[in-house]
């Protein structure tokens, strides 16, 4: 298979980061990111990334359509999540993300009134595994439509996407366990649409069935939470951890590899 190119087989949010990213600071004016009492030192490595996210604040000025503020105000607390839990120590996450939504008010309070009360920063009560499974589930609605044709185009692409896909999968089994329970503060205000969207895209999956074979993936079935794509090799062990301490139902099993090597192999259903 002919290896992908990254910007050829970009997602539809991949593109939308990437522009976010992409902005560069306009002259000398004055930055609320460089007052150290606005970023504290733990949250020096974030200073770059603050002043795009300042200015791409500052770009909500020339948008008049509340539609149009609210979708990109939604994708820029995803990504200033996203820039913090994989850019400081996890120690310092919250400090530095409370750090960055209080520049975010400071540039707000410059901003119309009609700007200010479609965009606010948001910090959900969740953990960080939650933050960043939130936003695999809104960028998936985002890139939903994008890859059902995808496949047909780009056959480049599509051990990246299958193996996007699979992630997606595992994602969606373990929340809609989650959110049929009384637990729905973990569940995004988009669950809905995402669990529609995947759903109604079965074809998205199956076309994935021969990279699926090829990388030695398969479908194991959990008796209370679905089933799970996973690579053939897992660590038993892992498997043990998970079904001891249950704080993840999407990964309770992960099946090993037979000891004298030969065909795939998984278990059925989650053992007693």
């Amino acid at each position: 298979m002919t290896t992908s190119d990254a910007s050829n087989c970009e997602l539809t949010s991949e593109k939308h980061y990437s522009n976010l990213g992409s902005v560069t600071k306009k002259g000398p004016s004055k930055s609320f990111c460089n007052s150290d009492e606005n970023l504290p030192n733990m949250c020096d490595d974030l200073k770059e990334f603050c002043w795009k996210l300042e200015e791409n604040l500052k770009l909500f000025k020339e948008k008049v359509v509340p539609n149009d503020v609210k979708k990109s105000c939604t994708y820029i607390n995803l990504w200033l999540q996203d820039q913090v839990i994989n850019t400081v120590p996890s120690k310092n996450t919250i400090i530095c993300i409370s750090s960055l939504h209080s520049i975010w008010e400071k540039v707000k309070d410059t901003l119309a009134d009609s700007i200010k009360n479609s965009c606010v920063a948001q910090l959900p009560p969740i953990s960080i595994g939650s933050r960043e499974k939130w936003k695999k589930m809104h960028d998936y609605n985002e890139n939903c439509e994008y890859l059902k044709t995808a496949f047909k185009s780009k056959e480049n692409c599509k051990e990246k996407y299958c193996k996007y896909v699979a992630n997606i999968s595992n994602i969606y089994n373990e929340f809609l366990h989650v959110c049929n329970g009384t637990n729905k503060q973990r569940c995004p205000e988009y669950w809905d649409i995402f669990k529609n969207n995947y759903e109604g895209a079965s074809e998205i999956e199956e076309a994935c069935n021969d990279i699926y074979q090829k990388l030695g993936y398969y479908k194991i079935k959990l008796s209370l939470f679905g089933s799970k794509i996973a690579p053939k090799a897992d660590d038993m062990r892992k498997m043990w951890r998970n079904v001891q301490g249950v704080t993840n139902p999407a990964s309770l099993l992960n099946p090993m590899k037979p000891s004298g090597g030969g065909n795939k192999m998984g278990l059925s259903y989650l053992p007693k």
